[in-house]
């Protein structure tokens, strides 16, 4: 049976809130449900439009048959949304991949290793890969590739981005927690390498080599800063315990 766009739920994953967040919601207008999840409770206080909702996990708040995951960060072009509304007329998985594009610092970087963030609702579940890319968990099968990206345009300054990162670790974290991952030294690594290799090894201008280093410095920051902040909470959790 065939979908349209009216039976997606759009997803999107909270840090900051703000013009970001307006911007995330304004971008996916056009889907049949609007969701917003905060895990690390920020963005209480935040009025939302009308018609979007505040929720916890995507597929016990969503009605609609398939779920869209973005990130506050992330923009959805009409591309995108054009390569949805095919996929969805004539589904042959339950589940698609949809890569990113970053651009910032004077470069453009189209990252590898696409997650999954198109899935059918039935048994879905939102995960962390190794290095804090959300995307969705569909219970096996194969995965395509949709032809277009989601698209991220970096904040103008590093002072900027390094607050923008930290609320996103923060929101990574609470994540985390409420899947009860025990943090362990080597999240302090193998996570932060895992984000920066991403972007040292995305395509791009050979010439955006300051650019590329800078963004991935600060993805390894962003995986550093979500187990450390992990790290804390649960010493907390274990000093409230005694």
């Amino acid at each position: 049976m065939t979908a349209s766009l009216a039976d997606v739920a759009a997803v999107v994953l909270a840090s900051r809130g703000g013009a970001r967040l307006a911007s995330a919601l304004d971008g996916v207008a056009w889907a049949g449900e609007r969701i917003v999840l905060d895990p690390a409770g920020r963005l209480g206080g935040e009025p939302l439009p009308d018609g979007v909702r505040w929720a916890g996990e995507p597929a016990e708040a969503a009605r609609a048959a398939w779920i869209l995951l973005v990130e506050e960060h992330e923009a959805v072009r009409p591309s995108l949304v054009a390569a949805i509304a095919s996929a969805l007329e004539a589904p042959g998985a339950r589940a698609y991949r949809i890569a990113q594009e970053v651009i910032a610092f004077g470069t453009t970087l189209r990252l590898r290793h696409a997650p999954v963030r198109l899935a059918r609702r039935d048994g879905v579940r939102l995960r962390l890969r190794t290095g804090l890319t959300p995307e969705l968990a569909a219970g096996g099968g194969r995965a395509p590739r949709l032809p277009e990206r989601l698209v991220t345009n970096a904040v103008p300054t590093l002072a900027a981005a390094v607050e923008e990162l930290d609320a996103q670790a923060a929101t990574l974290a609470a994540l985390l927690h409420a899947r009860r991952v025990r943090p362990r030294a080597w999240h302090l690594v193998v996570p932060p390498l895992a984000a920066s290799a991403r972007a040292l090894l995305a395509r791009g201008r050979a010439g955006g080599l300051w650019g590329r280093w800078t963004l991935a410095v600060l993805d390894g920051y962003r995986a550093l800063v979500a187990y450390a902040k992990l790290w804390e909470m649960r010493r907390e959790e274990a000093a409230r315990r005694r």
